[in-house]
């Protein structure tokens, strides 16, 4: 269950923002029609204010990703199993071979993601919670995973054309020291055709620069564990007072969100998105929402 209730109450912060309305109900976003997924009601500023609504999705969404991280099948479990442990083989290649036949059945780096790569993460994660491997393990396994993934990805690019009115910054939450979800998210905004810039871990200076001198509508902070969580009020707000764009949205992602999402949206995030498919959906929702405000306020 979700820790807390979420709580979209805060205030608007300035004009021809951006606000969810009742499409946001939509749990399965990428089961909602073209029409209903991409309209949202706008509103006299970006600030969330309709509570009941958006916790529902909220809810629903990190529900949904946890019973699909459950419901696997026996075969799919003993090839995630097998993914782990070549994975900590350091001398094996197999785990490349089993990311290469993953993509030959699947078709789409992103699909290889959800029945491969997610599965094998939290199992990871999991050895590391219950002492079966230590800090530094874990973190060579996830970066030998996300070398395959940005090998793969790079040699299967996107087909759609970036799009220059559509842009979103990608960044570590400042101390985060895990980037393999951030990856994911970046190249999953780019086959959606969004120019993005990413920031990897250390790179909090620079991530001020970007905000401050391009026109983003989305910033995606990538949170990995709670330690992490009494510095996230601070940075969302030097966020919103260095933005270029003064009506940024700022969506929360990574593990935490799934463990406290509670804990993101008090920090100061507008939206949550627990997996690459929800961030770039609730991102385009951003765009249409803006797009139909700004042509709303046109003809008044």
């Amino acid at each position: 269950m979700v820790q807390g209730r979420i709580s979209y109450s805060r205030g608007p912060r300035g004009d021809g923002g951006f606000k969810p309305g009742r499409d946001l109900a939509y749990g399965d976003y990428a089961q909602a029609p073209p029409v209903e997924r991409g309209r949202l009601d706008a509103g006299a500023g970006p600030g969330l204010q309709t509570p009941g609504v958006a916790d529902e999705w909220a809810r629903h969404t990190i529900e949904r990703k946890r019973a699909r991280l459950l419901q696997v099948s026996a075969s799919q479990r003993k090839r995630v199993e097998e993914f782990v442990v070549m994975l900590f083989d350091e001398d094996s290649n197999r785990c490349g071979e089993m990311l290469e036949e993953a993509l030959a059945e699947q078709g789409d780096p992103q699909k290889v993601v959800e029945v491969l790569l997610e599965p094998a993460a939290r199992v990871v994660g999991e050895n590391w919670c219950a002492d079966e491997c230590d800090f530094l393990k874990v973190t060579l396994a996830l970066s030998r995973m996300q070398r395959l993934f940005r090998r793969m990805a790079a040699e299967h690019p996107p087909t759609a054309m970036p799009d220059l009115s559509r842009c979103a910054l990608l960044t570590p939450a400042p101390g985060e020291q895990h980037t393999f979800g951030l990856c994911v998210v970046d190249d999953a905004f780019r086959r959606a055709g969004w120019e993005v810039d990413t920031c990897m871990c250390d790179e909090e200076a620079e991530m001020f620069r970007l905000v401050s001198s391009n026109h983003y509508q989305v910033v995606g902070v990538s949170v990995s564990v709670e330690r992490l969580l009494p510095d996230l009020l601070q940075l969302s707000q030097k966020l919103r007072a260095r933005s270029r764009n003064r009506s940024v949205v700022l969506i929360a992602g990574g593990s935490m969100v799934m463990q406290n999402p509670q804990g993101a949206i008090d920090s100061g995030f507008d939206l949550l998105g627990v997996d690459a498919v929800s961030a770039v959906a609730l991102a385009d929702m951003v765009v249409a929402s803006l797009a139909a405000d700004s042509c709303q306020r046109s003809r008044a």
